[in-house]
């Protein structure tokens, strides 16, 4: 992991600046990710409609293209709003099953060639189908087993120019070059439903706050990892560990999220 200072501020600064955040959502997880993303502090919207595309992107600070209830309608509705936003507005992909369905991956790789995106978060079966890796595939919507993940990530994170975060038992994210391991994770959060497409709007709110788009990805995820760990000290299930993990994603400030990091035996801060 490379050392470099973060700058864990972005938590107040985006709570203070409460940038919104528009998605073009997973219909299955609409719900939890735009609770999410107002825990924080910024303000979600959650559009399905073609006609109002360009509208939403003016009002947008960042934007989440999320593959994972595509239909022929929301297509139409995603590229409307990338021809629109595209270079003016952070843009973030998530590629939902892509390792899964061969339709999704090749929605996934006509938009990567014909469109900018500044993050693009998956597990690692669908970061590797991205970039061709026939290797490794998915079960389901789950990663399955997949070796090489950092050279994976890597790899995508070059071709498409874009900082990867690519989740799973250690989240890594890396721009192709510098990598950072996030050492935090939560058993909850892998058996959760949404937990990827809550962090790919997490991580354009933060887009939203600052142009440092490194700090913004990596304050996400271990904001989000931070809130699943302490969300199990309070829970029995998963249903109390829910309420539990909003709560914690409401309640999270920098002070506590640092006192989080500084409490814990991992060393990696500066």
């Amino acid at each position: 992991m490379v050392k470099r200072q973060i700058n864990w501020a972005l938590v107040d600064q985006l709570r203070n600046k409460n940038p919104i955040v528009l998605t073009l959502a997973n219909l299955v997880t609409i719900d939890k990710v735009a609770d999410a993303v107002s825990a924080i502090g910024a303000s979600p919207i959650m559009s399905i409609e073609v006609n109002e595309a360009s509208e939403m992107v003016e009002l947008a600070d960042a934007i989440t293209i999320n593959l994972g209830t595509i239909s022929q309608q929301q297509l139409t509705q995603i590229k409307k709003v990338l021809h629109k936003a595209n270079y003016r507005k952070p843009l973030v992909l998530d590629p939902v099953a892509v390792g899964a369905v061969s339709s999704r991956l090749k929605i996934a790789q006509n938009l990567l060639k014909e469109f900018h995106f500044d993050v693009i978060r998956g597990n690692a079966s669908e970061i590797a189908a991205l970039i061709g890796d026939v290797d490794n595939k998915s079960h389901g919507i789950d990663a399955g087993a997949v070796t090489n993940q950092v050279h994976i990530a890597e790899l995508c994170a070059r071709r498409f120019h874009a900082i990867v975060i690519l989740t799973g038992e250690t989240d890594i994210i890396t721009d192709g070059q510098v990598l950072y391991k996030n050492p935090f994770t939560a058993e909850m959060l892998t058996i959760n439903v949404g937990s990827g497409d809550i962090l790919s709007s997490l991580v354009a709110a933060f887009l939203g706050t600052t142009t440092n788009t490194w700090d913004a990805c990596i304050v996400a995820t271990v904001l989000m990892s931070a809130a699943g760990v302490l969300a199990n000290r309070y829970s029995a299930g998963l249903g109390s560990w829910q309420v539990q993990f909003f709560d914690q994603l409401s309640i999270m400030d920098a002070n506590s999220l640092l006192d989080f990091l500084n409490e814990s035996e991992e060393d990696y801060l500066d």
